[in-house]
């Protein structure tokens, strides 16, 4: 659709298409020569007017910076010794390349996953800040057969100085078994002094977790991410001591310049569509688009706050024994699709047999806990305001009237859809007799998947596709630029 859409832009700009053609463009209004007129008045300098191409490039620079800031996706795998380089890079190239496509297509189910995140970082961190309690004592412990140990071994010194010439091999022998037992918990003293074990833990350490930020290593090669009930357990059993949270917002390599630019961007496109409106300019149908797509990516951003944006690797964990895995439930294929739409497909992950965390996993399991449906139900209330963003172009004007139509018609269907959807949301997460599996499978399955999701497709894609199509002829106005706005740095 992108190449397609480089090529038309092309031969719009090459063949001349400007403002001061749009004379040609006006012939399909009933009134021509009014709008002939209006155009041959309006839009004589170039420099003051906006063309085709500003308008598709301004809209597309804006919805690509929007997405590629406000995604942050989860940790990769560690390097292997077999991997190639190069094709790692590719490897990463193209899971960003897929994260940004099904956040322009699908916008509001990356927003679930999203807030899915978001909802259980906040409740790993507190089972987090639990355990390391409760490993708190077992590490002082340690640290107290330490300090025996160095006193052992400085007492032991002390007795066999006198004796040092005439029995050597006992002091060495001795020597060497305090070293042992103080080298043992050595690391547990390192980190009492740097600070670790009294630290915190915070929703940065809970997102670490769920986005696959701890790795089990044995004999020097990674086997497995290892998952939320492990990174726990671990830590309340004294085996794992914990990033600060300095460390892990170091770890981010989030671009401040690329954001700021981002940033800048989009503000700019708000203020001109503002300023558009205020003076009574018309706003094309692709510009009402990409400042939905702004306010969407603006609630994942929010979202994704404390998250660790583009984490190179994850942390190495060394693990004497992997209890026995949960067992994952089996399911028929259309209802994996189902769990997939609806975002629940991680209670059918198994981590011990994946490289590294699935793309879209969110950290949570259907059936212990709501949050599933908490994410879900904020997501279709953010997608209710996408889709009354598209109803602004509710009087606009449109090449014909079924395309008007048609817009509506599909405005109406994205804000609709998703509120019929709440409905049965909301039974799940107010009403604790109900019978989730039964819920699911006789009730939620057919009205969300069967029904209400291919609506809701097609509205979405009729609505992108008008978004284009409708520029091949829009109203003189729509060429004339808000001057003052011009001023304001942006990408055109």
């Amino acid at each position: 659709m992108l190449l397609h859409l480089s090529v038309y832009v092309s031969l719009v700009q090459f063949s001349g298409s400007s403002p001061v053609t749009v004379s040609a463009i006006a012939t399909s209004m009933n009134d021509t020569s009014l709008a002939s007129a209006s155009a041959s008045n309006t839009c004589r300098d170039i420099d003051i007017c906006r063309t085709r191409y500003t308008i598709i490039w301004s809209s597309l620079v804006t919805i690509l910076a929007c997405v590629w800031t406000a995604v942050h996706r989860n940790v990769p795998e560690p390097e292997r010794a077999d991997e190639s380089r190069f094709w790692r890079i590719v490897g990463g190239v193209l899971e960003a390349a897929k994260i940004v496509v099904v956040t322009v297509l699908v916008p509001e189910w990356v927003l679930a996953w999203a807030v899915r995140q978001s909802l259980n970082a906040r409740v790993v961190s507190r089972e987090l800040e639990e355990a390391r309690r409760r490993g708190e004592a077992k590490w002082n412990e340690r640290l107290e057969k330490l300090k025996a140990a160095e006193l052992a071994l400085a007492e032991g010194e002390m007795e066999n100085k006198p004796q040092s010439t005439s029995n050597p091999d006992r002091v060495s022998t001795e020597k060497s078994e305090g070293e042992y037992a103080a080298s043992e918990d050595s690391i547990v003293a390192v980190n009492k002094q740097t600070g670790r074990l009294d630290e915190k833990c915070t929703v940065r350490h809970g997102f670490l977790v769920i986005m696959g930020g701890f790795y089990h290593y044995k004999n020097g090669k990674p086997q497995h991410p290892l998952s939320r009930k492990d990174v726990v357990d671990l830590v309340k059993n004294g085996d794992l001591v914990l990033p600060i949270d300095e460390e892990i917002r170091n770890w981010s390599q989030s671009d401040v310049l690329s954001k700021t630019l981002a940033v800048v961007q989009t503000l700019w496109f708000i203020i001109q569509a503002i300023a558009r409106r205020t003076e009574g300019l018309p706003i094309t149908q692709l510009e009402i688009m990409t400042l939905a797509y702004a306010v969407i990516t603006v609630a994942m951003y929010v979202a994704w706050w404390d998250k660790p944006q583009n984490v190179g690797g994850p942390v190495r964990v060394a693990v004497k024994e992997m209890p026995e895995p949960e067992r994952v439930p089996e399911r028929a294929w259309h209802m994996r699709i189902f769990d997939i739409v609806a975002g629940w497909q991680d209670d059918l992950v198994n981590l011990r047999r994946d490289r590294r965390v699935p793309t879209f996993y969110g950290g949570s399991a259907l059936g212990k806990g709501d949050n599933s449906f908490r994410a879900d139900f904020i997501a279709l209330c953010a997608a209710m305001v996408f889709g009354a963003v598209h109803c602004a172009a509710w009087h606009y004007v449109f090449p014909s009237h079924a395309e008007k139509l048609i817009w509506r018609v599909s405005s109406l269907a994205i804000v609709a859809l998703p509120a019929a959807m709440l409905v049965p949301v909301l039974v799940l997460l107010l009403w604790d007799f109900v019978d989730t599996s039964d819920f699911v499978d006789q009730l939620l399955f057919p009205f969300m998947f069967a029904l209400c999701a291919p609506l809701y497709i097609a509205a979405r894609l009729l609505l992108l596709a008008l978004s284009f199509s409708t520029l091949r002829s829009l109203p003189p106005d729509a060429y004339r630029a808000v001057q003052w706005t011009l001023r304001i740095p942006h990408f055109t």
